[in-house]
Parts: C-alpha cells; structure tokens; sequence
C-alpha cells in the first residue's frame, strides 16, 4: 500500500510497535552508559563475552548467536582481541575454522558489568507477573530472530 505521495504506508500496528521498541531502547541508555564506564565495553561486545561463557565457539556460530555479519564480528572481535579479553585460534584439523575463547580479564569483566541489577528495567521486570514476563521475552525472542532472519537474508543477496 502506498500513500499518494508515492511513500509505502505503514499499517498502524506496526507503527505501534516500532515506537514501542524506540521507547525500551531508551530504557537501554543509562545501562549502556554504566557498562561504558564501568568497563568501557558496548552491550554487543558484553553479548558476545556472555555468549562464550559457555565454552569457546567458533566465529560463524558466535556471529550468528549475537546476530553480526562476519565482517562485523571480526572487527568486534579485534577490539575485544586487543583488550585480551577474547582470543581467537585455528582449528587444529581444520585451518579455516577460527575458535573464539573468553579470556580471564572477559570473565572478570563479567562479573564487572552486572550493571541491570537494581536498574529501572530490572526493577520493572520483577514487577511484572510471570505470565507477563513471559510475553516480553517471547515477544522480544521473536522480534530479534526475525530482524537477524531477514539481515541474513539481505546479506546473502547482495
């Protein structure tokens, strides 16, 4: 559907939930804030620590678990690489397959940055009804697999 100035018309619902998602990424700011100056590190480079917390993956799977392209998780990872709070190292039996690790100045970063604790969203989420938390977190599930659905899909035709 297009307007009659030729722009595609968005449907309100959608609206509604764009202005919505702007409205929780504010809510984001003041814990981005901290987490920069508790250890000048971003919420997506504490998503890709958290994430080898479990044990070391190699780069394809971590950039798809934090929703990066390849390019963007390397230079992530440089950064994070200079720091030594990751490091990165070649398949043994298979050369092109890298290895990402958590370092011990990753972990204790971690354990830095519990920055949500006692936070305005943290609060507002124990607030909530276990059935309500469980809407927000399958709603916000959803909404991230489908926007990293569909840049994978715009990565892969260009």
């Amino acid at each position: 559907m297009t307007t009659t100035s030729g722009q595609v018309a968005v449907h309100p619902e959608t609206r509604a939930a764009i202005i919505a998602y702007l409205d929780a990424l504010t809510l984001a700011e003041p814990i981005q804030t901290r987490l920069w100056q508790l250890g000048q590190i971003t919420v997506t480079q504490v998503s890709v620590l958290r994430q080898l917390r479990d044990g070391p993956q190699t780069a394809g799977k971590l950039g798809q678990a934090v929703g990066l392209s390849p390019a963007s998780l390397s230079h992530l990872l440089d950064r994070l690489e200079r720091r030594n709070l990751v490091s990165r190292r070649r398949g043994s039996d298979d050369r092109r397959r890298v290895d990402v690790y958590l370092e011990a100045a990753g972990e204790r970063l971690l354990g830095e940055a519990k920055v949500l604790r006692g936070s305005d969203i943290h609060l507002a989420i124990e607030s909530m009804t276990s059935e309500e938390r469980r809407r927000v977190t399958s709603g916000l599930n959803l909404l991230v697999e489908s926007a990293r659905r569909i840049a994978m899909q715009r990565e892969e035709r260009e």
